[in-house]
């Protein structure tokens, strides 16, 4: 699996040089929220989707509390932890063992995993690339190429056939995207990155005749180790490498002919398997787990994230796609090399529409394969033919343009015409950090000062109602369970929603309220202005609670029994 091309030290230096600039370019919004926070405003450290990045906060936290299993605190019912989750439950632990804090723990294994996922890509493209200019159009189309979603927005169109633009809505569509965000969305990349490495060198033995060679069964068992790790960090992109396995297999059998000719590759079989092998101990204890905790498979059950209609994927993916047809059409001797690509992107096209609930995360890292194959038609099918033209002939035939200059001038403007996305992207959520700075993103300072008085109880467990948005902060800081506070890990969400809307509404007998509150031995009840909004109830004319917090705007009512 070692690199294919001739790389240089020097190349290499400029790789890690530009994959390290890349990874602090990502801190910028973050930095411009942390350093223009208005008096009066907490800044949360967050650039979007604030409600599943603090089920990740809420993780960190109960690590940090010294937990190794995750217990979701988005819910009030009671239920033992399991190991799903976890790979911010040990981020966690890690802030604990350091003593470095939340906030520093959350920036630097973002950047760190950012940091490792684009040195992966570029010793990938290096693979598959062993020419500098196709390797580089590759590597920087990855890490900065997107698609044509801003185009939707130049032209009045967000929200396209009811649907936001890969571009801007899923962090798996394109890797500038996964960097900017999560650092478990960029760590499961590089893994997946290094499982399609390991496919390859199984069926490129295979095709040789020599499979039985013992270097491809220790990659084998290095990439089933890292699913292990896959399996911490973000399981189910596990069904992507597993989809791409069987289909790369069937196209070894097609290649090699097993009926004709009596033999069948079982020592890439079984090499392939091990991949798997290894970590299924580990999504067994996932399914015991679905099996006997009902509060986890409620979960599991609601976290679906469907796909948008097949054009968006189009508009993400198009341009790249038609180049990637060029190396298909003109240079049918490459196909081969490159057939584990299409056999990822066959395995995507297969599992976004699949009846599986994480459809639309099923994109992610395939900016990859697609970047690779894009640079190959440019650089090696497109540009040669435009060489040959009457128009490239006359340039060149002036001493001021060469056939190199040319062909490094159209790369670039066609990695500017591929970034714009991203340029879009990066300036949007540095101006919401820095200008608009809304909430959920920037919180009040009394809703962290209550915040404070909640950890400082002795009982960790004391069930708190309150608004979803007041949930969703309560058990990410103070890891104590809530009614109300996030769509997927609140059991019942919709039911809550309700319960919750009806608790504060003027309207409802005290007794549908006082049930609530015994169902789920709720301990506190948080009164702010969120709550205000849901209706007109007052609970300081009622005998069933009593303030025992108060600031500008919060009461905190401890919930009495008679």
């Amino acid at each position: 699996m070692g690199l294919r091309a001739n790389i240089s030290r020097r190349e290499l230096l400029w790789a890690v040089a530009v994959a390290m600039a890349t990874a602090v370019l990502t801190l910028l919004p973050y930095w411009l929220g942390a350093v223009t926070v208005p008096d009066g405003r907490v800044y949360m450290h967050l650039i979007m989707n604030p409600e599943d990045s603090l089920t990740y906060w809420a993780k960190m936290w109960q690590g940090a509390q010294g937990a190794w299993l995750y217990t979701i605190p988005f819910t009030p019912e009671p239920h033992p932890g399991a190991a799903i989750g976890v790979f911010y439950v040990w981020l966690g632990q890690a802030g604990r063992l350091t003593g470095l804090s939340l906030t520093a723990v959350w920036h630097i294994s973002r950047v760190l995993a950012a940091f490792v996922l684009f040195v992966t890509i570029f010793g990938f493209t290096a693979v598959f690339l062993p020419e500098r200019l196709t390797r580089w159009t590759a590597y920087l189309l990855a890490l900065f190429g997107s698609g044509l979603g801003w185009l939707l927005f130049l032209s009045g169109q967000a929200y396209w056939l009811d649907a936001f633009p890969l571009d801007f809505k899923d962090p798996g569509a394109h890797i500038f995207f996964t960097g900017l965000t999560y650092p478990h969305i960029a760590l499961g990349t590089a893994l997946i990155l290094f499982d399609m490495l390991a496919l390859k060198s199984i069926g490129d033995q295979a095709l040789d005749g020599s499979a039985r060679n013992r270097r491809i069964w220790l990659i084998a068992a290095l990439a089933g180790l890292g699913n292990l790790l896959l399996g911490i960090a973000y399981p189910f992109l596990l069904y992507i490498v597993m989809v791409t396995a069987v289909l790369y297999f069937l196209y070894l059998l097609f290649k090699l002919r097993p009926f004709a000719r009596r033999s069948i590759p079982w020592a890439a079989g079984f090499q392939a398997a091990l991949l798997f092998l290894i970590s299924a101990p580990l999504y067994l204890y996932f399914f015991y787990v679905w099996q006997n905790n009902d509060i986890f498979r409620i979960w599991d059950a609601q976290a679906g994230t469907p796909s948008p209609p097949w054009p968006h994927y189009l508009v993400g993916f198009g341009v790249m796609l038609a180049l990637a047809g060029l190396v298909v059409w003109k240079r049918p001797s490459t196909r081969p090399h490159f057939a584990i690509l299409w056999c990822w992107i066959g395995a995507v096209v297969l599992l976004i529409y699949a009846p599986l609930g994480p459809q639309r995360r099923f994109i992610q890292g395939v900016h990859v394969a697609f970047a690779v194959l894009a640079a190959a038609g440019l650089v090696d099918v497109l540009l040669p033919r435009l060489q040959k033209a009457r128009f490239w002939q006359r340039l060149v035939a002036n001493p001021r343009y060469t056939t190199p200059k040319l062909n490094r001038f159209i790369v670039a403007l066609f990695l500017l015409g591929m970034s714009l996305s991203n340029l879009l992207l990066l300036a949007d959520v540095s101006r919401i950090a820095a200008l608009t700075q809304p909430d959920p993103l920037f919180r009040p300072v009394d809703e962290l000062a209550a915040v404070e008085w909640l950890r400082a109880q002795e009982d960790g467990r004391a069930v708190i109602l309150g608004d979803y948005q007041t949930g969703n902060l309560v058990a990410a800081y103070t890891g104590q369970p809530v009614i109300l506070g996030h769509w997927a890990e609140t059991a019942d969400y919709e039911g809550k929603v309700t319960a919750v809307a009806q608790f504060f509404d003027a309207a409802t007998p005290d007794t549908q309220r006082q049930a609530l509150l015994q169902q789920f031995n709720v301990r506190y009840l948080w009164f702010g202005p969120r709550e205000q909004a849901l209706g007109q109830f007052q609970p300081d004319v009622v005998s069933y609670l009593t303030a025992v917090y108060q600031n500008d705007t919060i009461t905190l009512y401890a919930v009495t029994t008679n």
